[in-house]
């Protein structure tokens, strides 16, 4: 029987994979248990120690682990291609024992992918945690909203009164590490994320392949294998805030990007320094005035006339930025492997997912709550 396929290897690799899908169907299923069990008993537990090593140094693990896991890859390749020039491996072995084994260790990374962060995507955070209901499409409130943002943004960015570049806009009135304390500050004070308020989450960071990020237009992500948010550092300042609030938001479990979207304004209209307002509500403008743009192009004309110099200012150098640095062949592969990323985690309309927060903040604005 020597050169058979290993039976054993392809029924373990059956029962790791078939156990992960079952599972996530299962978290579909019923995703009040998610809610209260996995959310908001198991995942505080899991972020406090899994987040544990990235609070003791402050570069990037995640991005460490990678550069590791990236060399050892390269080594293991270099070691199986020198080996077969000695002795050629046969066709069985290779089905019967090699396929099987990288589809274990497929499951398992998927399996620990779910139990980190993954099952999250079955949860109704926004509507569980924030007691909130996307309201019916009404181009009239879809207009008040967007006027709405853009009057407060303008007030916030005239009490902050930054300092201006003529290419990058609007400059921090702080530094990062302030930012961040500023914005976990306004987390913790969230009465619908109260659950979360004592977990001491790891950071957010800046990774050394900031550049890499934009190239790639990702301009933050959320590693939850370390449990770290990260940022490209070298983004205008306007947009920093709310990027920097939304990943955090993934952290505290919020995955769809609608959802991630919609905490990091809130978080950020209730921060105690009118910049990180003046974020958030330029931040909501952008999606708001995008539908508004799409259902009644007259009245997004008019809304937009009431922008102020400095609002417009950002607006522009946010698009200098991602146009110089994000518009390459690497950016487009980024943007379909993020698109079937969310499709995969059961987000069917994948990246327009983030243009989805409109409705939440409808709903928001329609009970009365920004001003919070």
């Amino acid at each position: 029987m020597r050169g058979l396929p290993n039976w054993s290897l392809w029924v373990a690799a059956s029962v790791v994979g078939g156990s992960a899908y079952g599972l996530r169907w299962l978290a579909g299923v019923y995703p009040s248990w998610v809610e209260n069990l996995y959310a908001r008993r198991l995942y505080p537990v899991l972020a406090t120690w899994v987040g544990w090593p990235a609070r003791l140094v402050p570069f990037s693990l995640a991005e460490v682990s990678v550069g590791f896991l990236g060399l050892g890859g390269v080594g293991l390749l270099v070691w199986a291609l020198w080996r077969g020039r000695r002795e050629r491996p046969r066709l069985s072995i290779l089905v019967g024992q090699g396929v099987p084994i990288i589809l274990i260790a497929g499951g398992l990374g998927v399996h620990l992918f779910l139990f980190l962060f993954g099952y999250h995507y079955a949860r109704s955070s926004v509507q569980q945690s924030f007691a909130l209901a996307p309201p019916r499409p009404d181009p009239i409130a879809l207009e008040r909203l967007a006027r709405t943002c853009i009057e407060r943004a303008n007030a916030e960015l005239a009490a902050a009164a930054p300092a201006f570049d003529s290419e990058r806009g609007s400059q921090l009135p702080m530094s990062t590490a302030h930012l961040v304390t500023l914005l976990t500050e306004s987390f913790r004070r969230c009465p619908e994320i109260s659950h979360l308020a004592d977990i001491p989450f790891a950071p957010p960071k800046a990774p050394w392949s900031s550049s890499l990020m934009a190239r790639a237009g990702i301009s933050g992500i959320f590693i939850p294998f370390t449990g770290e948010p990260h940022y490209d550092a070298h983004q205008p300042a306007s947009s920093l805030p709310f990027t920097i609030a939304h990943e955090m938001a993934h952290q505290r479990g919020f995955a769809l990007e609608s959802e991630a979207n919609f905490v990091a304004v809130v978080v950020c209209l209730r921060a105690t320094h009118p910049y990180l307002r003046y974020s958030g509500w330029a931040g909501a403008a952008r999606y708001v005035l995008r539908d508004l743009a799409a259902r009644t192009p007259e009245q997004y004309a008019a809304v937009m006339a009431l922008a102020s110099d400095g609002l417009r200012a950002d607006w522009q150098a946010q698009q200098r930025y991602w146009s110089r640095y994000a518009s390459g062949r690497l950016a487009r592969i980024s943007a379909r492997l993020n698109h079937a990323y969310l499709q995969a985690n059961g987000v069917t309309s994948g990246i327009a997912n983030y243009s989805e927060v409109t409705g939440w903040l409808l709903a928001w604005h329609a009970a009365g709550k920004p001003a919070e």
